[in-house]
């Protein structure tokens, strides 16, 4: 189900609002709905289905600056559950197993974690754009979706003049300002499937003119990844390739069925919008980024979301702790 706001919608029209800054700039962009707008932010969710559709704003791309208090209204009722300790370490384990058992390569366990909150999205928002000027920040407002917010470091694909790039991005660290040990074999081994999904849906496209760079360390705030970035020539709807890159083994895992029906049968959350993909397509050039240290407005409290990618070695308390510090990441910036 694709949901399309047309400009003689005027309710649709004013229930709908996104605000977006790209990674790298001050700048804060809108979007205008209207019918004959050559632009287009679509909210994507982890799995489509009649709860959670794909949301799709059409109209012109304005310049804007970020929202004050009191633009948005949030309708959703609060939802109070949470994964416990025990439950992710549980389900991290049963991951554990499957690998060993040669079922699994790699799945990525969730978990969510729900809070009362005054905050407000806006504000936010705003505080993101300042917090993590080289992520993707966004604010969306939509009957179809309710209020999320969120700072991605991570770009599924962009494309400009027929030229593609993207990124394998996986491992996780937390620096807090201090050196830390060479990465670990587990950690390079779940990188590398990441980045060899991607190259593999790239050349099925016809991807030609490939280039890979080395490996390397990317900081976003207090967390540290490994990344590996492409670009290549395609000619091709950008939202197709979008479409088949997601999920990437760095949200779903390898192979990507089975790891999905994992994931289903497992964490016992509802994902929603989280690890879904987003962005914005216009005549000049295009960018989807994955659905990362996301948030979930409600009334009166919030739903953080976060994950790690289980492999061969991964420890539970680790897996853990690493979802603790991405959602700490999170709620360093509500405001």
């Amino acid at each position: 189900m694709h949901l399309k706001i047309n400009s003689d919608d005027h309710k649709g029209m004013s229930e709908s609002n996104v605000w977006w800054s790209p990674p790298g700039t001050p700048e804060i962009y809108t979007i205008e709905p209207s019918e004959s707008g050559t632009s287009c932010f679509r909210f994507t969710p982890f799995e489509k289905s009649k709860h959670y559709p794909i949301v799709e704003i059409r109209g012109h791309v304005l310049a804007s600056s970020a929202p004050l208090p009191g633009n948005i209204v949030v309708k959703t009722p609060f939802d109070r559950s949470s994964t416990n300790k025990t439950e992710h370490l549980a389900a991290v384990a049963c991951a554990i197993s499957e690998i060993e058992a040669g079922h699994l390569d790699k799945v990525v366990v969730a978990r969510v974690k729900s809070m009362e909150s005054d905050g407000s999205p806006e504000a936010t928002f705003k505080l993101k754009c300042q917090k993590h000027p080289d992520a993707f920040v966004y604010l969306i407002d939509h009957p179809e979706c309710g209020v999320w917010c969120g700072a991605t470091p991570e770009l599924l694909i962009s494309a400009s003049d027929n030229r593609i790039e993207t990124v394998s991005l996986a491992g996780t660290r937390v620096t807090n300002g201090k050196a830390f040990d060479a990465w670990t074999e587990k950690e390079r081994n779940e990188q590398s499937q990441v980045t060899e999904y991607i190259k593999s849906v790239l050349e099925n496209h016809g991807a030609t003119d490939m280039h890979i760079e080395p490996r390397h360390d990317r900081q976003y705030g207090n967390l540290l990844h490994l990344e590996t970035r492409f670009s290549c020539a395609i000619k091709g709807d950008i939202s197709e390739i979008a479409k088949d890159l997601h999920p990437t083994p760095a949200v779903g895992g390898r192979p990507l069925l089975e790891a999905c029906k994992f994931i289903k049968a497992n964490e016992r959350i509802d994902r929603a919008f989280y690890a879904g993909f987003l962005g914005v397509e216009t005549a000049s050039g295009s960018a989807y980024y994955v659905n990362l240290r996301t948030s979930q407005w409600m009334i009166g409290g919030v739903r953080l979301f976060a994950g790690g990618g289980i492999v061969e070695g991964s420890e539970p308390e680790a897996e853990w702790m690493e979802t603790e510090a991405k959602i700490d990441a999170i709620m360093a910036t509500l405001a």
